[in-house]
């Protein structure tokens, strides 16, 4: 595409300014993405031998580098004690072990001025120019300009290459098998394709999602390519002050899911410091980073294998996008979640606005008695909403681009819902996903927050209401006063009961909503407890529409998804949203805000799984992480940003190191603990455990035993296991050191471990259930297992048989 033609006759600045980024990506090569001679060298010829370190006390200087997580203080103590009692070791300071790991990961930064406001970067269009187009400001600091005549920037950004990561991967042979987990997965996806007739049976990782095979059997996917996932997100760094900055990363699609999602897999690609200014040319921040991404793609990437000791050449493919709703639209070019055609999936949907209103609301009924022009349109059936097209999209982006006026322009992108060409665009065709079907849905911000922020506002009756409606007519507004207080409690109260598998437990709503209430607590209390905890709280009607919520979201966050659930999700998610416009906006124009566009993502989820696979696969939670962990590691207050890109750079080349030599990986998943015993198939034996054999405690549980084996046994004695590790990672706990702590103290999950006599087999004792109550069961589309307890109906099971740890909670208002 002749780009750089095309700009000169572009009427509309934005557009131009688009274009001539495009224009710069599409030219790219290694020669010019300002990286130095010596990177440059080893992308080009890498080595091609492990990296050996002969030196004992490089090595040991390096291990306790990487043990102290960088820390400067924590590696000097510990470097001085150890030469205190070996003074004859030359251990190397905290400097020397800092540039040694920079010197082996071969990772090297990319440094480009911003402005000081944070506008822009001087990168792209912008390389040569002294002073900031949007607001004036001065590149360089003046006073030292003008009393020494050097040029200093008054701020710098730094961007991490990715290339120099994807050779370290590939340098040990841990991380060569790793490496090769997509192609081995890719070929047996196609042999099982050739059996069913093309027909998908589950989605168990991208690789299952239509655009990934797609793109693998038109040849722009090879073997020996490396795919990648690109986030962004905007970071605030202090609760208490203007401390924002953005955060991008790379998540390298190629290793398995159980590891590239990991603080060592991660790659962060830049810092952006922005405090309290405010972006204007979001892609003079992130050209550099698919200026070196496209680079990689036109020249290739030379890749040394230490599985085969053979070189290859690596395209990498850029497969999916993601960020939140306000950051993708500074990606995708398009108009955002407020415009009027505001989908992210670009599926052309109009909303609707209220009279005189200028704020679109992406309602699928039509309101009664409602006549506004251009939003007037008939129902829209939520399961017939149109996939993203590419072809769609590039006929409604010429149109945009042809705009003779600003005028024309601002009609343009409202009817089409496009603002720009995105600089993606810019990338090879044959590297990467077709515009826009590789921007990915963001589940975590849609389910854990954006979701959870809407039914909250009606069931607390804090929505914005119009004078010509009335809060009084509200009677899903349940949530206020004494039983508001009293809900919160009973929410509370589930913390016992939930395994600390489940991580952040949800605390008191009414007291802690709105004080950092987190994405975790609000998936775990909707999701996990909610349809106990609001039935009897909710009326009726809209606590059924809310288990139907339910339903699907706990299908679409399954690692695993079958072909069948997909459906049932499909089914759920849409007749959810049609039963909440018709329970709570009730076709009322003054009630249309009541319609988010949270509200119009929802039904698209499921063709999400289909187009990506699992949304679990490409949700925000890496990225949130990721900007937590980095976080933690800030050591200078007066300096954070600066502190937080050092930090940023130093990860980069200490996991490329890690992968290069896995033995400096201190966070071993294979070792077991002390005295822990493995019985096969992923199980381990936690201690404590009993030192001789003790009778069993009750006549039922001998009697237990008894059915279990069929035959009677001349002694019955058993030692117990306080703790079994599954292969899914949970920790069972038994009942003998369980019941020992207060139950505010504990988060239930019980298993035990006996012997008998000279027989022995690891077995779990339970205690059953009963069968869940049926009418509940139904009611709640299958969310709500209410179950009595038996506490005296003993049964024996393999501990093997344990498939997970689960929760199970008092319903104490049924």
């Amino acid at each position: 595409v002749p780009v750089a033609a095309a700009a000169e006759h572009i009427h509309v600045e934005d557009i131009r300014q688009s274009l001539e980024f495009i224009s710069l990506l599409q030219a790219a090569s290694l020669d010019n993405t300002g990286l130095d001679e010596e990177t440059l060298q080893r992308l080009r010829n890498p080595p091609c031998t492990p990296i050996t370190i002969e030196s004992p006390d490089v090595r040991l200087s390096l291990r306790l580098f990487l043990a102290n997580k960088s820390s400067q203080e924590a590696y000097s103590q510990t470097r001085d004690a150890i030469l205190l009692r070996y003074p004859e070791n030359p251990i190397l300071s905290h400097y020397e072990a800092k540039n040694k790991v920079a010197e082996l990961s071969g990772i090297s930064t990319i440094a480009d001025d911003m402005c000081i406001n944070a506008c822009i970067g001087f990168t792209g269009p912008f390389a040569e120019f002294d002073t900031c187009p949007e607001c004036d400001a001065p590149r360089y600091d003046p006073i030292v300009l003008q009393s020494t005549g050097k040029k200093v920037p008054q701020q710098t950004f730094h961007t991490i290459p990715i290339g120099p990561t994807i050779q370290a991967l590939w340098r040990s042979l841990d991380g060569a098998k790793e490496m090769n987990n997509r192609r081995e997965n890719t070929t047996t996806i196609f042999e099982e394709l050739q059996k069913t007739q093309g027909a998908i049976d589950s989605y168990d990782d991208y690789t299952y999602g239509e655009e990934y095979l797609r793109a693998v059997a038109d040849g722009r996917i090879n073997e020996h390519d490396t795919v990648l996932m690109f986030s962004a997100d905007r970071a605030q760094l202090y609760r208490s002050k203007q401390s924002d900055c953005w955060i991008f990363i790379w998540v390298i699609l190629d290793l398995p899911p159980n590891s590239r999602y990991k603080k060592k897999r991660v790659v962060p690609a830049a810092v952006i410091p922005v405090g309290p200014g405010k972006i204007k040319v979001f892609d003079s921040f992130s050209f550099p980073s698919f200026r070196h991404l496209a680079a990689l793609q036109n020249d290739g990437l030379t890749v040394w294998d230490a599985s085969t000791d053979t070189k290859f050449i690596s395209h990498p493919f850029l497969a999916l996008v993601t960020a939140d709703s306000p950051a993708m639209a500074h990606l995708d070019g398009l108009v955002g979640h407020q415009g009027a055609q505001g989908c992210r999936y670009f599926c052309g949907t109009q909303g609707r606005r209220k009279l005189g209103g200028n704020h679109y609301y992406p309602a699928l009924l039509k309101p009664r008695n409602y006549d506004v022009a251009g939003c007037d349109h008939d129902d829209i059936n939520p399961f017939m909403v149109p996939f993203a097209s590419a072809e769609e999209y590039e006929r409604k982006l010429a149109y945009v681009q042809a705009s003779p006026n600003e005028t024309q322009y601002k009609i343009r992108h409202r009817t089409t819902g496009i603002s720009r060409p995105c600089l993606i665009s810019g990338l090879s065709a044959k590297h990467r996903f077709q515009i826009p079907l590789g921007f990915a849905g963001d589940f975590m911000h849609l389910f854990s927050l954006n979701v959870p922020d809407l039914l909250f506002d009606l069931w607390r009756g804090t929505m914005d209401c119009d004078r010509t409606d009335s809060r009084i007519t509200w009677d899903w507004a349940v949530l206020q006063g004494n039983v508001w207080l009293t809900h919160g409690k009973v929410v509370a109260d589930t913390r016992p009961y939930l395994p600390g598998s489940f991580d952040r437990p949800p605390r008191n709503p009414a007291e802690k909503i709105n004080s950092g209430y987190k994405a975790k607590e609000f998936s775990t209390y909707l999701y996990v407890v909610g349809p106990g905890v609001f039935y009897g709280v909710l009326p009726e009607k809209y606590w059924r529409n809310f288990c139907r919520l339910v339903s699907a979201v706990r299908l679409l966050h399954r690692q695993h998804i079958s072909s069948a659930q997909l459906l049932h999700a499909d089914k759920s998610m849409g007749t959810f949203v049609i039963e909440f416009e018709r329970l709570y906006y009730q076709r009322r124009a003054d009630r249309l805000h009541f319609c988010r566009p949270c509200l119009h993502l929802l039904p698209h989820t499921p063709g999400e799984v289909q187009r990506h696979g699992p949304g679990v696969c490409y949700a925000q939670w890496t990225m949130e992480r990721t900007i937590g962990n980095l976080g933690e590691e800030i050591k200078s207050a007066s300096k954070p940003y600066a502190n937080l890109s050092q930090r940023a750079v130093l990860r980069a080349q200490s996991n490329a190191l890690i992968s290069m030599v896995p033995g400096f990986d201190i966070s071993n998943p294979e070792k077991l603990p002390r005295a822990a015993v493995g019985i096969g198939g992923g199980f381990v034996l936690l201690r404590a455990r009993d030192k001789n054999p003790r009778p069993l405690e009750s006549a039922a549980m001998t009697a237990a035993i008894h059915l279990h084996f069929g035959t009677a046994l001349p002694y019955f004695d058993v030692i117990r296991w306080a703790r079994l590790r599954l292969p899914n990672g949970q920790i069972a706990r038994s009942a003998w050191k369980e019941l020992r702590k207060p139950l505010e103290q504990g988060r239930m999950a019980r298993n035990i471990k006996k012997r008998i006599g000279a027989i022995e087999e690891t077995f779990a004792l339970i205690s059953r259930y009963s069968e869940p109550n049926k009418k509940l069961y139904d009611d709640s589309h299958k969310t709500l297992i209410a179950c009595r307890r038996n506490s005296d109906c003993f049964e024996v099971i393999h501990a093997k048989k344990i498939l997970s740890v689960v929760g199970m909670i008092p319903l104490t208002n049924y």
